[in-house]
């Protein structure tokens, strides 16, 4: 049985155990053994059904994507692949976080992006749960859906963070780089200001917050002079990836039409200029060998597909990025 079968046949019976419940996303190991063919069961309508991607399985979603180390050529066949998302709105009250959970259909379902990073970022485990919860990503911490900041929030409470900063390229509400949750994330008030719209890097002066039980945040840090910002190795990992995902994604050409992108490039060096560019990408690839993609990523990964339809690839392939990006750091 080839791995594609293995996995549907999987979440066919994780299905029926669960009387039809979606299943939390996960990641199916190379090393799992051959099973039994299971019993036919009802497949779920397309819409329902959850999208799940071993990082070892390609023929679906990057067949089209060759294997190559032509860093052009890998470069286009990803941008063709993850372009033209689903866009959801961006705004401050009107939602309670529950729609999507009870109706289930996150593919089409009425979301904005509280919304969103309530599913993608919940602190639960279980998909079919509503959790009212989310997972911060510079800390881990976990805080509640009445901790976001609509406007009015306290110290305690949390952002949306843009990890590609918006005013680097994106400032209107109209682009598509401004609600794409592949680079949204849930991240503490202070440490989302204290980041701004700085590049990222190494060194500078220690920034400490704390967690909501009193446990210090330590790790950060800001250069004012470098313009850059140094996240905890928590995030560094994942703030990679998420900023090879949007120079890939947003490429030239997407300011036609209702993307109203630039092109965004990732640069060795963090001054801040009017070209929509960030840095350092030297650092950042350094960051992603370093700091391996975690299941927390995974699981986001196909969470994000499931509302706007398209993945990071460099969750799924950590090693894209050195083809693309590594000569110029060599």
């Amino acid at each position: 049985m080839n791995r594609t079968l293995m996995l549907l046949a999987s979440a066919l019976l994780l299905s029926a155990c669960n009387n039809g419940d979606k299943a939390p996303a996960s990641s199916t190991g190379p090393d799992q053994t051959e099973a039994s063919q299971p019993a036919p069961q009802p497949a779920p309508a397309p819409q329902e059904q959850a999208q799940q991607h071993s990082p070892y399985d390609f023929d679906s979603y990057y067949r089209w994507v060759p294997n190559t180390n032509d860093a052009d050529k890998l470069r286009s066949a990803l941008h063709k692949r993850i372009d033209n998302h689903r866009v959801i709105p961006y705004t401050k009250y009107d939602n309670d976080g529950k729609d999507c959970w009870n109706d289930g259909r996150w593919n089409s379902c009425e979301i904005d992006v509280w919304e969103a990073l309530n599913y993608t970022d919940a602190a639960c485990d279980d998909a079919s749960a509503y959790c009212d919860s989310v997972v911060l990503l510079y800390s881990g911490d976990v805080r509640p859906m009445k901790k976001a900041n609509r406007g009015k929030g306290k110290d305690d409470s949390w952002d949306r963070e843009h990890v590609w900063p918006k005013s680097r390229g994106f400032p209107k509400k109209a682009q598509d780089g401004y609600t794409d949750l592949h680079h949204l994330r849930p991240a503490d008030r202070n440490i989302n200001g204290k980041h701004s719209n700085l590049g990222y890097d190494e060194g500078g002066k220690p920034v400490v917050d704390e967690t909501l039980d009193g446990t210090p945040v330590t790790g950060i840090r800001v250069d004012l002079g470098n313009q850059s910002f140094e996240p905890t190795d928590l995030a560094k990992g994942q703030v990679a990836r998420m900023l090879f995902y949007m120079a890939v994604r947003y490429e030239a050409g997407d300011n036609l039409g209702d993307e109203k992108m630039p092109d965004l490039k990732l640069i060795d060096d963090n001054k801040k200029i009017k070209e929509p560019v960030i840095g350092d990408l030297c650092t950042l690839l350094k960051w992603n060998t370093r700091f391996p993609v975690t299941d927390f990523e995974r699981r986001r990964n196909d969470r994000v597909e499931q509302i706007q339809g398209n993945r990071n690839p460099f969750i799924d392939r950590p090693d894209y990025a050195d083809v693309i990006w590594g000569a110029e750091c060599r």
